[in-house]
């Protein structure tokens, strides 16, 4: 499983997303601006560092939009504490499996950390029933040097 792979797993799996009415599943570099729905889009991966024996250690960052209700304060506030919560639980993962292919070669690694920042209204809908939110991701990972 490659890092958004991962990362939609682990955006999936977190309790309180589930307990969201979500029109479809977490869709990747896509959202709905007039539905309870969420994407993940995937804004770069880059090499942090390379030592000697080849192995990696790379970022990837992201944004996590959410669009859900704002019809009253009570339900921007639930929004916001969400963020807040899922970043928590971001902070909090360590070692998840990852892959990647670079090349012909698939190497194996594991999430060394995750942060969250920056989440905020982004838009409304037209009809003014929708926020979108956005949080801002980066995945520090490892791959493993075949050599």
């Amino acid at each position: 499983m490659n890092v958004i792979e991962r990362m939609k797993q682990v955006l999936t799996d977190f309790p309180r997303l589930r307990e969201l009415p979500v029109a479809e599943d977490m869709h990747i570099d896509f959202t709905v601006d007039n539905a309870e729905n969420y994407g993940l889009s995937s804004i770069g991966d880059r090499m942090v560092k390379k030592d000697i024996c080849g192995n990696q250690t790379r970022c990837n960052d992201m944004i996590l939009y959410a669009v859900v209700s704002n019809v009253n304060d009570a339900d921007r506030l639930a929004n916001s504490a969400l963020l807040l919560e899922l970043g928590y639980y971001l902070e909090g993962l360590r070692g998840l499996p990852v892959t990647a292919t670079i090349g012909e070669t698939e190497l194996a690694g594991k999430i060394a950390s995750i942060s969250a920042a920056n989440g905020m209204a982004y838009t409304i809908s037209e009809d003014g029933q929708h926020m979108k939110y956005q949080l801002q991701l980066k995945v520090i990972y490892t791959l493993e040097s075949e050599e």
